[in-house]
């Protein structure tokens, strides 16, 4: 499957774990990515670092057109939904999409209760129409992604196949500890490497047809009369894990 990447790679190390796992998969050919949430030159160097595949900065001109000359099968969106938005809004045709993001209830997460899931939040508005234009989506969302934090022993075993990533994890852990958040919520969790199986191997969730609308603040309720989506509900996390780390140990080798 030719699978395009728009990421917010160079913050939260989930990012470059989904890119390693996109990159090693037997069934996807990586045919782009694209960075977005501002800070783009920068973005762009740590997507480079990770993958073979073209990388276009989202602030570029020519977003649109290597897009449509990729021809991607199938969008993956670990990001805020900006450049997707954008790109709807000027008639590029858009393949089947997964999106990480959006939220249904509220999780605990970081040391504090969430109605409200970043991605979304970043750009509530380019969310909307996302998920108006291009329904249905696959959408995986933060109540279930909550699952795949790790614990020290997993992520003793992440950093075994891929030490190239101890560098960024650390860093990550230490923006928790500045921000105060309290020892037991200081994890990695793999959102977005989730939302790439739910793409490539769909039985490792649970998806449900759900009506939902995204509101001004980013923030995800269920109405019936709103565009049908496809909504992972579920995942054996130990599994996915699992397979996670067998993608990378494959890269590796």
């Amino acid at each position: 499957m030719r699978v395009w990447v728009d990421t917010d790679v160079g913050d939260n190390p989930d990012d470059a774990v989904a890119l390693l796992g996109a990159e090693a998969h037997p069934q996807v050919e990586l045919v782009g990515v694209s960075t977005v949430d501002g800070d783009h030159q920068r973005r762009a160097a740590c997507a480079r670092a990770l993958v073979s595949a073209r990388v276009t900065r989202g602030d570029e001109l020519g977003l649109a057109r290597a897009f449509s000359d990729a021809h991607p099968d199938a969008v993956l969106a670990i990001g805020p939904l900006t450049n997707l938005a954008s790109l709807v809004a000027t008639g590029v045709a858009m393949p089947p999409l997964v999106v990480m993001g959006g939220l249904l209830g509220t999780v605990r997460h970081r040391g504090a209760g969430r109605r409200v899931e970043h991605n979304f939040a970043r750009d509530p508005q380019a969310a909307a129409s996302v998920l108006r234009a291009c329904a249905p989506v696959l959408v995986v969302p933060l109540d279930v992604t909550v699952s795949m934090c790790l614990d020290d022993a997993q992520l003793r075993r992440l950093l075994e196949v891929e030490p190239a990533l101890a560098a960024e994890i650390e860093v990550w852990l230490a923006g928790l500890r500045r921000a105060n958040v309290p020892v037991e919520d200081r994890r990695v969790c793999l959102h977005d490497p989730l939302a790439l199986l739910a793409l490539m191997e769909p039985t490792l969730v649970r998806i449900e047809p759900r009506g939902l609308r995204v509101e001004a603040d980013g923030q995800v309720v269920e109405v019936s009369s709103a565009a049908e989506q496809h909504v992972v509900c579920g995942v054996d996390a130990r599994r996915a894990f699992d397979r996670i780390v067998g993608l990378l140990a494959q890269g590796v080798g």
